[in-house]
């Protein structure tokens, strides 16, 4: 069986998809395919899901789509909390999207709390406890925050 005619077309199907996958209807269609379980029953599911929408979240941020960003990641540590293998990571994440979107108080709150708790011994993708405690100093100083 000859399938060289099949396969250009399914190489533009495929391309198309990924496209469309990087539009709003896309990410929306991913973030309500990582929402349709409910947490708790399923840990395994649980475990997808949530890095599902921390992915999600990461490719918003690299889009420069800081609120959209930020409410998924808010929507991923409500619906996990703190059990969650992401939870410290998506909170980095989240005092990100605030910083870019001018919410220096909700961000500086952010990283001062995984400072206080050197959430780097939780995930080791978020930086250092001193490199916080100097990320929530020099926001604090340049924003006359409290």
């Amino acid at each position: 069986m000859d399938l060289s005619g099949f396969k250009w077309p399914a190489i533009i199907i495929g391309v198309a998809v990924v496209l469309w996958l990087g539009t709003s209807g896309g990410v929306n269609y991913m973030v309500n395919n990582f929402t349709k379980a409910t947490p708790g029953q399923n840990v395994a599911k649980d475990e997808s899901d949530e890095a599902g929408l921390t992915e999600v979240g990461g490719y918003l941020m690299f889009m420069m789509n800081y609120g959209r960003a930020a409410a998924v990641l808010n929507l991923a540590t409500e619906r996990y909390g703190t059990q969650g293998a992401n939870y410290y990571y998506n909170q980095f994440c989240l005092a990100k999207c605030w910083e870019k979107l001018g919410k220096m108080q909700d961000s500086y709150k952010i990283i001062h709390d995984l400072a206080d708790i050197n959430a780097k011994q939780y995930d080791d993708r978020i930086p250092s406890q001193e490199n916080l405690n100097t990320r929530a100093t020099r926001l604090k100083e340049e924003n006359n925050l409290q």
